[in-house]
């Protein structure tokens, strides 16, 4: 599964990055819980920005939000974005089915989630896809590969199911759900305290580890996403998130899931970098100025037409 945590890597989590924060508290002042006083406060009250605004750093000179929140200029997904969407909207859907039939069916057998979870799988993949400008080579990868990473994920679920109702015959129902599948997917967060999007999804939360899946390359920018998840939990939890982890999924030729997870502290320089970008797109919304054309623009920049580019 995208999100479950092997034994070495738990043993990482806690006696590595948990150990190193404690060690070396963030400061209160780069806390979320200090959404009301800078440096954390937000410039403006009127602005708000999504999590990806800020910290997608896809065109480094940050013209895509001044094209998209101040001259208004709109664009339709890219097959990147539409890739992502389709692959965050399978692991939601099959993480989420997997509940409800535990809470409703009670301690089943894997054997049989597996069963009941592969039933509507076609047919919940396809509605995802069938509204999707895409080619229909690409649909027919993409449905492929999303069958694949449903039944991966399926199969991952039930393991734990198996393993956690094997050695634990006496625990509740509830502690069961949250034992065998300890992750909150696709949560959502009010961000209006940080001048964020009151309308903020957090991919995965497990063990106060803050999670975000990624479905393309992996840049050492992307580590600004959990953070800024990071610092709205905060906010809104006030209780300290201080490790991310970035969930890389790709694909064998065989379409195979291959999943690959980066753990990270969220330290003070990137909460001061996330801030600073937030703050700086900010300025480029209330001032309506234009920053210019990045130096360097990723390929399939839905702007490359109005940048020239």
């Amino acid at each position: 599964m995208v999100y479950y945590l092997s034994s070495n890597e738990k043993k990482r989590l806690f006696k590595g990055y948990l150990n190193k924060a404690r060690r070396d508290p963030v400061s209160d002042m780069w806390r979320g819980w200090s959404w009301d006083r800078p440096p954390v406060e937000p410039p403006y009250d009127d602005i708000t920005l999504s999590i990806y605004e800020v910290a997608g750093q896809y065109c480094e000179s940050g013209r895509d939000v001044y094209l998209r929140r101040v001259e208004g200029i709109r664009r339709p997904p890219n097959p990147r974005m539409l890739r992502g969407y389709v692959l965050h909207r399978v692991v939601e859907e099959v993480v989420t089915r997997a509940k409800v039939i535990v809470y409703s069916e009670g301690r089943v057998p894997g054997q049989f989630l597996i069963e009941r979870l592969m039933e509507d799988s076609k047919n919940v993949i396809n509605k995802i896809l069938d509204p999707l400008d895409l080619s229909k080579e690409s649909k027919e990868q993409l449905k492929r590969r999303a069958l694949s990473l449903w039944r991966f994920e399926a199969w991952q679920i039930a393991a734990s199911l198996d393993r956690v109702s094997s050695s634990h015959r006496e625990m509740g129902l509830d502690a069961l759900v949250n034992i065998a599948i300890p992750f909150v997917v696709e949560h959502k967060l009010d961000g209006s305290f940080l001048g964020l999007s009151g309308e903020l999804r957090v991919d995965a939360i497990s063990m106060g580890v803050v999670l975000d899946l990624k479905t393309g390359q992996k840049y050492p920018f992307q580590e600004l996403y959990t953070t800024g998840y990071a610092l709205v939990l905060e906010a809104l939890n006030e209780i300290p998130y201080d490790v991310g982890c970035l969930v890389t999924l790709d694909f064998t030729p065989q379409e195979s899931p291959i999943i690959k997870r980066w753990f990270h502290l969220i330290d003070e320089p990137l909460r001061q970098q996330f801030i600073e970008e937030r703050d700086e797109k900010m300025r480029i919304v209330a001032e309506q100025e234009d920053p210019g054309v990045s130096k360097s623009c990723p390929p399939d920049c839905p702007y490359s037409d109005v940048c020239g580019v």
